[in-house]
């Protein structure tokens, strides 16, 4: 009896030291990450910061703030059409003598013409009505200048949704393989006892087997994992144009930080003002306009002011020419028409206001598309943030569970099996709580995409 008590005291003391340790297990297994940001080659970024990275190295972006210039520089060019044009010539040649025939071609003479020949005109024109199509011009170069502002835009939202979801992946993966170290160190620190119990008789080899078991699996997700943050990292480096030695130590203040919680109302309400597809769509549908009205200017005449001066030598205008320089000038009005504009234009028109409205379809189809984006997003986002609460209140009772069965263990009330089970609850719900933290943040990241608050 006096054995069996010793054996008793012992594995009571054997549990304190395991749960004073749990403490000390937390810490030491979160110590590598922080001892791994003094480590070469690893990177603390917040989301900002990595938001920036990514915008400065992306290809992508480069290539669409190249559209934007190149339709800003559009429209300075077509302003221009208000000004005059202007226009000189200078030329220096030979003429030759000149060949005179009879009206029956039966008699032929030469005439001496001086040969040098020397030409300068300078020449100024003026569009003064021509249908309004120069305001009409400069007006969709503005609107497509616009357009291309806003797809720089919309592509920036992209990239930063993409870059947040693979850094999200990234402290999900820590997240889980902090779970698999300490449960990893927690069972050592179990087999340690019961191999103590199995020196002293009290359990089997099949329990301690079973435990090495657990810590083998354990050890090999905890590896898998590794690999995948491993492989986030590559892509997340080449995003970021870090070298490939890098290694994302996320923000630990991510999850803590102040997530706006608004109604469905005020979320629709921000999507039809910051849309970056909204408002492509508004302007796509000016555009359209802009192309009828210049399609109903073809219909008009084209009126133009004009002026000019003509320098020349010889004097061609005189028998015998005569070796001198002469200068003309004009000046006056011209009137243009296209005959044909007649029958061509009510067509062009008409196709013209066919796609007016297949824009404006094209715009509510758009809308509808943003609603239901942002609606969906809406409710994932609630969901999301009932299964954390949720899965904490999980949490709970699972690390309560886990105790009474280890401690049932330990004083030799439950199976090893039943342990095995209350560890794998345990495991599964802390992975769910941090699943669930990073889909939360994940889902408030697409509710602000689908809104173009991003």
């Amino acid at each position: 009896m006096k054995k069996s008590g010793d054996h008793q005291s012992l594995l009571k003391m054997n549990y304190r030291i395991c749960h004073l340790l749990l403490p000390l297990v937390t810490i030491l297994s979160s110590a590598p990450m922080l001892s791994a940001q003094d480590s070469p080659g690893n990177r603390s970024l917040n989301m900002e910061e990595v938001f920036q990275l990514a915008l400065n190295n992306s290809v992508q972006l480069k290539v669409q703030q190249q559209y934007t210039e190149l339709a800003r520089q559009q429209t300075e060019i077509n302003k221009l059409a208000r000004l005059p044009g202007i226009s000189t010539d200078l030329g220096y040649g030979y003429i030759s003598n000149i060949d005179v025939w009879d009206p029956s071609f039966s008699e032929h003479q030469k005439g001496g013409v001086p040969h040098p020949l020397t030409q300068l005109s300078v020449s100024v024109a003026e569009v003064i009505f021509k249908g309004n199509e120069i305001n009409h011009t400069i007006r969709k170069s503005t609107l497509e200048e616009q357009i291309a502002f806003l797809k720089l835009e919309k592509n920036t939202t992209d990239i930063k949704f993409l870059v947040a979801a693979v850094y999200l992946d990234i402290y999900r993966l820590l997240n889980q393989r902090k779970v698999y170290i300490n449960n990893t160190r927690l069972a050592e620190h179990r087999l340690a006892n019961i191999l103590t119990l199995r020196k002293q008789g009290m359990v089997t080899s099949n329990d301690v087997l079973r435990t090495e078991l657990t810590i083998s699996g354990f050890q090999l997700n905890t590896r898998k994992i590794t690999n995948s943050i491993a492989e986030l990292n590559n892509q997340l480096n080449m995003v970021l144009g870090l070298p490939d030695s890098s290694r994302l130590i996320p923000d630990s203040n991510l999850l803590r930080r102040v997530i706006r919680n608004g109604g469905l109302d005020e979320w629709m309400e921000e999507a039809y003002k910051e849309n970056h597809e909204l408002k492509i769509a508004a302007v796509e549908s000016e555009i359209s306009e802009t192309n009828v009205n210049l399609l109903k200017g073809e219909r008009y005449p084209e009126l133009r002011l004009f002026a000019g001066s003509a320098l020349q030598r010889p004097f061609l205008n005189n028998i015998p020419a005569l070796d001198i320089y002469y200068n003309i000038y004009e000046a006056g009005i011209s009137l243009h028409y296209n005959i044909s504009s007649i029958y061509q234009s009510p067509r062009k028109i008409k196709a013209g206001r066919i796609a007016l409205e297949q824009t404006r379809q094209n715009g509510l189809l758009q809308k509808q598309m943003v609603e239901l984006a942002v609606k969906n997003s809406y409710i994932k986002y609630n969901e999301s943030r009932d299964e954390l609460a949720t899965y904490r209140s999980d949490l709970k009772s699972a690390e309560e569970n886990y105790r009474i069965v280890e401690k049932k263990y330990f004083n030799q009330l439950s199976l090893l099996a039943d342990l095995i089970d209350a560890t794998d609850t345990k495991i599964e719900a802390e992975l769910k709580v941090t699943n669930a933290e990073i889909n939360c943040m994940y889902n408030h990241f697409q509710l602000l995409k689908s809104t173009g608050k991003l």
